[in-house]
């Protein structure tokens, strides 16, 4: 006797996402300023460039019932276009790369010593020549007109254009990362042992405090009177730019690879613990005061690993250690499941500009982009 199977329903994330495999484990995924492209970083250095637009975006595929008003969405029909991949090891994987202009990306050359610079086709051209020393960090100002470069212990700000230098200085310890303030007037330079807050104006020192550990993440608040750096020694580091102190958030269980401000919810979160961590702001918890803590989303079995904040809505996407994936409303314990755990990591996660694209990257090289209906968070 011939036994026939139901077909299996599909889930929330295989309707609204595409996903492409690229067999090797994705160290960083980022859309370009204008929300076009995605750029997608490979362990072994290999960059791909995937077109954002969406010739069956859920839009197109959203029915409603005329007798009840209920909504469905039907599955995708045509197969995806191919990404394009770089040959060869192109950007040094370990580096962080940002935007460049409206469309494009800038990045560390394989070998270490170049900036070069990326189209939302995947055209590569050299922006920067070698000076004889490593970038060893890497961000853009707002606007994505000027860029911040570090080697070693003196920091540049070069045109995004032609790669100009505008200014420079050095500092008193290496520089490994770089955060820039939402208004692009303050930079936070990390290297081991230190960090140091600079005036992008001129490139004026206002301060250098001691950092103990392996910063793994750095964000400033809107308001700019905060800086956070989630670390590898499981603690957030607290700096008061506006009185040059800091103090430690500590005892997380696991190190807190992901930080960031709701401008929208006024509130501070962090991963690494079995819930999404924040606390209100204006303040946050900073010597003899504790903060006022926020609950958001629910607590889990499996430490929260990675998080991404909406640029424009009070939500948050959320990443498990085993593959969960959630969007939470920051500050509110309800929670939508957008991908149930797979057992296989997220490296990275990103919204796009507007919110309505949301990317991830995985271990296994698989690579995501999920795309949500303009009305689907409403309240």
């Amino acid at each position: 006797m011939t036994q026939h199977m139901p077909p299996q329903a599909l889930s929330l994330f295989d309707l609204l996402a595409r996903t492409w495999d690229l067999d090797q484990n994705i160290r960083q995924v980022l859309f370009n300023m204008d929300g076009t492209a995605l750029a997608v970083v490979q362990a072994d250095g290999r960059m791909t460039f995937i077109g954002v637009k969406d010739a069956e975006g859920p839009e197109k595929r959203i029915r409603q019932e005329l007798d009840t008003g209920r909504m469905t969405i039907r599955a995708r029909e045509k197969p995806l276009p191919m990404p394009l991949t770089s040959r060869d090891a192109t950007a040094l994987s370990d580096s962080k790369i940002c935007p460049l202009g409206p469309q494009g990306f800038a990045f560390v050359h394989s070998e270490g010593e170049e900036l070069w610079r990326a189209t939302p086709r995947g055209q590569l051209l050299r922006l920067l020549p070698s000076e004889g020393a490593d970038i060893t960090a890497l961000s853009a100002l707002p606007g994505a007109a000027r860029i911040v470069v570090g080697r070693g212990d003196q920091i540049s700000v070069v045109s995004a254009e032609g790669g100009e230098p505008l200014s420079s200085t050095e500092l008193t310890h290496d520089v490994r990362d770089i955060a820039v303030s939402d208004d692009g007037c303050l930079l936070a330079c990390w290297g081991a042992g230190h960090i140091s807050l600079i005036k992008t104006d001129g490139l004026e020192p206002v301060t250098t405090l001691p950092c103990q550990g392996q910063v793994l993440a750095m964000r400033w608040s809107p308001c700019a009177r905060w800086l956070i750096a989630g670390c590898r020694d499981k603690s957030v580091l607290v700096v008061d730019a506006a009185a040059g102190t800091a103090d430690r958030i500590v005892d997380f269980p696991q190190a807190v690879q992901s930080v960031d401000f709701s401008a929208t919810s006024r509130a501070m979160v962090a991963s690494g613990a079995f819930r999404v961590v924040g606390w209100a702001l204006p303040e946050l918890p900073f010597g003899d005061h504790e903060g006022d803590p926020i609950t958001t989303g629910k607590p889990g079995l499996t430490i929260v690993d990675r998080l991404s904040v909406h640029g424009k809505r009070d939500l948050c996407a959320v990443v498990y250690s085993n593959g969960l994936v959630t969007i939470c409303r920051v500050g509110q314990p309800e929670e939508m499941m957008l991908r149930e755990g797979t057992g296989v990591a997220v490296t990275s996660v990103a919204w796009s500009g507007t919110g309505t694209h949301l990317a991830l990257g995985a271990e296994d090289g698989t690579v995501s982009i999920v795309t949500f209906p303009d009305d689907m968070f409403k309240q």
